[in-house]
């Protein structure tokens, strides 16, 4: 099965309506939209919100080992076009200095590395700047293996057009 996991609505409705994912409607803390391949949990804005979701996610879906998880979510950046998309090449947790470095296959999409902040940063520098990512893939590595978990970010801010 692939696992979407996004922090708002706004990054889940375009995967909500391409893969035509429907409610699950159950007493939860996050909202959960699936078909019979694809699930998508909207985690909610932070790293302990994305863990959780991860974990939830995880044992609402039958306990899988190894399905495809990725996250898809906004990010800042000094310079990079507003609405440019990048593959996660590495990840540096901000607050404990942790980097991860997920496995990269031959996508045709432009690559770069990514801090994760516990707050909006608007000091842009030359790494994204996201508030999940660290905490994405250290959840989903408990349960798949680094080949089946990605991180796909979005420019969603620059210095010309902040937060």
């Amino acid at each position: 099965m692939l696992h979407f996991v996004v922090a708002t609505n706004s990054e889940a409705r375009p995967i909500i309506d391409l893969f035509n994912l429907k409610k699950i409607v159950k007493i939860t803390e996050f909202r959960i939209y699936a078909n019979n391949n694809i699930s998508l949990t909207i985690s909610g804005i932070g790293k302990n919100n994305c863990a959780m979701a991860v974990s939830h996610t995880f044992f609402e879906f039958n306990k899988r080992k190894n399905d495809v998880w990725i996250n898809i979510g906004l990010a800042g950046h000094k310079s990079y076009k507003i609405g440019e998309i990048f593959l996660v090449n590495k990840i540096q947790d901000n607050s404990s200095k942790k980097r991860i470095f997920p496995y990269i296959s031959d996508f045709r999409i432009k690559s770069n590395d990514c801090i994760t902040f516990e707050d909006e940063n608007k000091e842009y520098n030359s790494s994204l700047s996201d508030m999940e990512a660290s905490s994405f893939h250290l959840a989903a590595q408990r349960y798949s293996t680094k080949e089946l978990i990605q991180t796909i970010k979005i420019i969603s801010d620059n210095k010309k057009n902040s937060i």
